[in-house]
């Protein structure tokens, strides 16, 4: 099975195809001088579509910091927040890689460096970088994910960010739970949204903001009182992206407990409801594919002609990309490090049986679920 996204036991029972490129210590030496992170193309919030599930997941969230530098938040794993951060910054012409280049790096693609996990390119132009190409303009070389396209979309605009990570003015009382807030969107539209105290705004968390059906991490922190003698009454604060004006509702908070998550559910209409999940509910996918998001509810995802046109792509992704690394494997001369001639050999491995995997699902007529464990014997067999 490629390693798109992890969404529990099922999908962790399946064979990976994929490996983990392995990343540790510091990843360059920096000789350049610095350069203004907010100028480059790197902040924003990327996201991998499974074309099993249909699901779009969030792993990195990229941050401007100071003098050229960026604040990363990783999310791998089934992991529902951000991970703590890390520290990346911008390849100079100079800076030096761990490990040796796939391909010729095109002049017009940039690298930046996150520390401890991998590199993160823009390919702009379907150009070439050390680790490949990307249609999308965006791919990874992280252990946790492998070689992998990456979507963006921008990071929270219209205010600074309220939360844990962001601005925070609220000091909460001793009688009060610190929980997190996500968004599911299944609507059709992109959306940003918040929630606040009805009765004191400073007691207030920002979502990200969401393409189509999407949900968000679970950003930290919003507080409510351990035991409330009435019903607490809650500002959803949201904007339709990408020119919407911003709009507020008030529901009152439904029952629950104060050490759950609380969901900002945006209905297929549009409508806005607040829900409590548990925060260990299973994330593992049903017959029909989808994944439990708790709640009797799935977690958003594309519907059903634009995951078949995902999945599509994602084989000709797959497709080509073999190609190119099996041209690189052919035309390695007779002195090229082992270690780099192995690191190719097992690359066109794994991608041939993550085309393996995709053409049996593309073809498969069977449940969601069935067709997926059909398509990882395939690929194990092969």
């Amino acid at each position: 099975m490629p390693a798109f996204t992890a969404t529990g036991s099922s999908r962790q029972s399946k064979t990976a195809v994929m490996a983990a490129i392995a990343g540790a210590g510091c990843l360059f030496l920096a000789v350049a001088p610095p350069s203004h992170a907010a100028d480059t193309p790197f902040p924003g919030i990327y996201s991998v579509i499974d074309p099993v599930t249909g699901m779009a997941r969030d792993v990195l969230k990229i941050e401007p910091f100071i003098h050229g530098e960026f604040n990363v938040f990783p999310r791998f794993a089934g992991e529902r927040a951000w991970a703590g951060v890390l520290s990346a910054k911008v390849m100079g012409a100079r800076d030096r890689y761990l490990e040796q280049a796939l391909f010729p790096q095109d002049s017009k693609v940039r690298a930046l460096a996150i520390a401890d996990i991998g590199y993160l390119y823009h390919t702009p132009g379907d150009s070439y970088s050390r680790d490949g190409r990307s249609e999308s303009g965006y791919l990874s070389h992280i252990f946790a994910i492998g070689i992998q396209s990456m979507q963006r979309r921008p990071l929270l605009a219209g205010h600074a960010e309220r939360g844990e990570r962001g601005q925070h003015d609220y000091r909460p009382g001793a009688d009060e739970a610190k929980i997190s807030v996500s968004t599911l969107n299944y609507s059709a539209r992109p959306i940003q949204v918040g929630v606040s105290d009805a009765g004191n705004p400073a007691n207030a968390v920002d979502t990200d903001p969401l393409n189509p059906y999407m949900s968000s991490a679970a950003n930290c922190c919003f507080y409510l009182p351990a035991a409330s003698q009435q019903p607490l009454q809650v500002n959803i604060e949201y904007r339709w992206l990408p020119d919407g004006k911003r709009e507020t509702r008030t529901l009152a908070l439904p029952a629950g407990n104060a050490t759950d998550e609380l969901l900002v559910v945006v209905q297929a209409d549009g409508k806005l409801a607040l829900e409590f999940r548990a925060p260990h509910e299973s994330l593992s996918m049903t017959s029909d594919g989808s994944v439990k998001a708790g709640n009797g509810r799935p977690y958003p995802a594309l519907p059903a002609a634009e995951r078949k046109a995902v999945l599509a792509a994602e084989l000709a992704r797959q497709q080509r990309f073999l190609k190119d690394i099996s041209k690189k494997l052919e035309k390695l001369p007779s002195s090229t490090p082992q270690q780099l001639t192995q690191r190719v050999a097992e690359l066109v491995e794994e991608r041939q049986a993550t085309v393996t995997y995709l053409q049996a699902f593309s073809a498969c007529k069977a449940a969601v679920r069935e067709c997926d464990q059909q398509a990882a014997a395939a690929a194990r067999a092969r």
